[in-house]
């Protein structure tokens, strides 16, 4: 069974606002990491490391920081991440385009491949909320397990 990148996506394909919104998210927990990060390795950052120095200097010289301080950049990746994460809730609540919905589909879909992965069709599923759920070639705990992690999210 193939797993091509568009499978997960048809789980949001009929609500373009939550479809919008995942990949928001996604972007929020990007940022939320960098930021995060950059702040971990300031905290921990010796210059008379010579391996890390180096690496540190041409990295503050090559550039300019002109505004911009190393505490200032993972400041704005988190501030971003934070805007990003509020966008997100919105688009999941309020944006819903009724023109890009597939009126043949109602409720969750998923791409089914063949055994190859050559051809497929997005198909409804229902979720499958017991064990057969956890079997990774049920397209049921597919849905299942996005429904819950979205449903824990927010």
């Amino acid at each position: 069974m193939g797993l091509p990148w568009y499978r997960v996506h048809t789980v949001v394909l009929n609500d373009p606002g939550r479809l919008l919104s995942v990949h928001i998210m996604h972007t929020a927990l990007v940022a939320g990491w960098a930021g995060s990060m950059a702040l971990y390795e300031l905290a921990v950052f010796d210059p008379s490391d010579p391996v890390l120095d180096p690496m540190w200097r041409q990295g503050g010289t090559i550039t300019n920081p002109g505004i911009w301080s190393y505490e200032g950049v993972a400041g704005a990746h988190i501030v971003f991440s934070g805007l990003c994460f509020l966008a997100a809730i919105w688009h999941w609540v309020y944006w819903d385009l009724e023109i890009f919905c597939d009126e043949r589909l109602y409720g969750p879909g998923i791409w089914v491949s063949d055994p190859y992965g050559l051809t497929g069709r997005v198909q409804s599923v229902n979720p499958a909320w017991g064990v057969e759920g956890f079997d990774p070639f049920v397209p049921g705990g597919i849905a299942s397990h996005h429904i819950a992690a979205g449903t824990l999210a927010y």
